[in-house]
């Protein structure tokens, strides 16, 4: 059986919605039918979608509103959108209320741990000293640095390794962790990269971009078969 799995794009400030392709070719190769939800209100649509999908998983684009973290806007921090993070949270609340599995990547992983309770640094090379380049200047489809993955964790029972190769376009990341999240992987800086919710229920955030090395890269590809098997035992149930 395929699993649907819904996914949360970017929503500009005129509610015009998209998504960059190669996450939608990751679900593909991992034998999810993936799904796009654009921008609704109304809780009765959303709560339709919640029920048809078998997964959710929320992407990267623009900054996290730190008022949702209660603070304000810094100089350094980047484009908000206003539309997606209301949409987003909301998703989000809802989702965490079933079984669901979820999968998070870059913005998507920085929207979770706030929704847990957690902050965020709002610009990683003005608030942290470090030599890594955490926007890259390599290709999008080339790694840039690796992480180190914690043993004892689902990361490191997946991929079987304590380093693994990542790519890297964010400013912003962890900086307190939201209720439940625990680390997976770091930087050599100690930039959070990977997080996972405790207990039973899956929830896998990654920092960096597995989208765009799956097709050529062993680990990255395991993240997507990964997250479509949970969905598939949860329909299994």
């Amino acid at each position: 059986m395929t699993s649907i799995i819904g996914i949360l794009a970017e929503i500009d400030n005129d509610f015009n919605t998209r998504v960059q392709p190669p996450y939608i070719k990751a679900i593909e190769l991992a034998g999810g039918l993936p799904v796009l939800l654009p921008y609704v209100s109304e809780d009765e649509t959303i709560d339709s979608f919640i029920s048809i999908c078998d997964g959710f998983f929320f992407t990267g684009g623009a900054d996290v509103d730190p008022k949702r973290y209660d603070e304000r806007p810094k100089a350094t921090c980047g484009e908000i959108q206003y539309n997606r993070d209301e949409l987003e949270f909301k998703v989000l609340e809802k989702v965490l209320n079933t079984s669901k599995p979820i999968l998070a990547i870059c913005r998507g992983a920085q929207l979770v741990n706030v929704a847990l309770g957690g902050t965020l640094y709002q610009d990683i090379s003005s608030e942290i000293g470090t030599q890594i380049s955490h926007r890259q200047s390599e290709p999008k489809f080339a790694p840039s640095h690796d992480v180190n993955v914690v043993e004892n964790t689902p990361l490191y029972t997946l991929v079987g390794t304590q380093r693994i190769h990542a790519n890297s376009f964010h400013h912003q990341a962890i900086k307190t962790f939201g209720q439940g999240l625990e680390i997976m992987a770091l930087a050599d800086d100690g930039v959070v990269e990977a997080a996972y919710l405790s207990g039973e229920r899956y929830l896998r955030a990654y920092q960096w971009h597995p989208e765009r090395l799956c097709e050529n890269d062993k680990h990255n590809r395991l993240i997507f078969d990964d997250f479509i098997k949970a969905c598939k035992m949860v329909q299994e149930k």
